[in-house]
């Protein structure tokens, strides 16, 4: 049985793409699986059959090298013949096990790291500067394969190595199916629901969602909007926080934090709408599939996304939502009230869109490609 480890520095070793989607689809496969990744607290457990390893990270330079040599010397450990990294900081820990051991790496490329670089901390930007325009081009070619989230990003990195494959972020369908879908619906019984998964920053329109619930508010007092994940830094949580507080709006907003993947679905259930209100940056122009969006419309929920290119053009084929500039509160507060006076209409784009990803765009059809990919580098 050929022996998988999955390599993650910044992500935990439960993140939805990592664990729930490639590292089962891999064991499904008959692969033997381990996942090494960060957690607050170190971990050393079996979860559905798969090895999980969660190492601590503190701040700084130094932590950061001591994170790398845990990886490294956890990695060695497991033996694995092929090391699966994800982001640029464990691809120097796959590097060492490449060139210095002789093992097969693949490289998962989640995110366009060019268009990050600019809204990075200065550490990082140099690190990020470093890695993609230095060590990505140099080293990318001893990878056996690279996969990438979207055709955006496999652009850049088809340049680097000869085998890349692209591999979307859709969502697992199983992990939708198994969850009872009542569950949460009396969560927030004669409220009209908005919900916001990922990360909170300024570009993925956090703030002007809030203001423009605010807005709505004025008109449906019932309207309520739920966030869930961490803010990347302390200065835009107390921005949002405080904007909430100042305009006593917390009954309209809840800010959940982080939650588990498995639990997502049950508050998904709960909505009666999703957002995605990107910027748009040249990094969202490029990101074609946003997970969350996927996982919004297999729960049947109309969705609420900007209209870039690539969500415009599947939001109007799947027929599934409302497209509005992220930037203007107004439009974006005439989409929530349209919404809320119009629960037939929305309830006919809910089911259209979870029609879309069970026909297209789910990860059965990612899975197929993962593991023809692994089945080539076994030989």
């Amino acid at each position: 049985m050929t022996r998988v480890c999955m390599i993650a520095a910044v992500h935990s070793p439960f993140d939805s793409r990592i664990f729930y989607k490639e590292a089962l689809s891999l064991q499904k496969a008959g692969y033997d699986v381990s996942v090494i990744g960060h957690t607050k607290y170190k971990i050393n457990t079996t979860e559905k059959g798969i090895n999980v390893i969660g190492l601590e990270k503190g701040a700084g330079l130094k932590s950061n090298l001591i994170l790398w040599m845990e990886l490294a010397r956890e990695a060695l450990n497991i033996d694995a013949e092929i090391y699966h990294c994800h982001e640029p900081e464990s691809f120097l820990v796959s590097l060492y096990l490449r060139l210095f051991h002789g093992r097969k790496i693949v490289y998962d490329v989640h995110e366009y790291y060019v268009d990050i670089i600019p809204l990075a901390s200065l550490p990082m930007r140099i690190f990020l500067s470093f890695m993609v325009y230095l060590v990505e081009p140099l080293f990318c070619r001893f990878a056996e394969a690279v996969i990438t989230a979207d055709d955006g990003i496999a652009k850049r990195y088809s340049r680097f190595n000869k085998y890349v494959e692209v591999i979307s972020n859709f969502p697992a369908l199983n992990l939708f199916e198994e969850v009872d879908p009542e569950s949460g619906i009396e969560m927030y019984p004669g409220r009209f629901v908005m919900i916001y998964v990922g990360g909170l920053t300024e570009e993925r329109g956090i703030l002007e969602l809030i203001k423009a619930t605010h807005k709505a508010a004025q008109l449906h007092p019932h309207v309520k909007l739920l966030i869930i994940g961490e803010f990347r830094t302390k200065c835009f949580e107390d921005v949002c926080v405080d904007y909430v507080r100042s305009n006593m709006l917390e009954d309209n907003v809840e800010f959940l934090g982080f939650k588990p993947h498995v639990d997502i679905p049950k508050y998904i259930n709960a909505a009666n709408a999703g957002t995605a209100l990107f910027h748009p940056t040249r990094r969202f122009a490029k990101t074609a599939h946003p997970i969350k969006l996927f996982e919004y419309m297999i729960c049947s929920k109309p969705v609420l996304v900007s209209n870039l290119p690539a969500m415009k053009k599947l939001i109007e084929e799947s027929q599934c939502g409302l497209l509005v500039d992220p930037l203007n509160i107004d439009d974006i507060s005439k989409a929530i009230v349209y919404m809320i006076e119009h629960p037939l209409e929305m309830k006919s784009m809910g089911y259209s869109g979870k029609r879309s990803v069970q026909e297209k765009y789910n990860w059965s059809r990612m899975e197929d490609r993962l593991i023809k990919l692994y089945q080539e580098l076994s030989r």
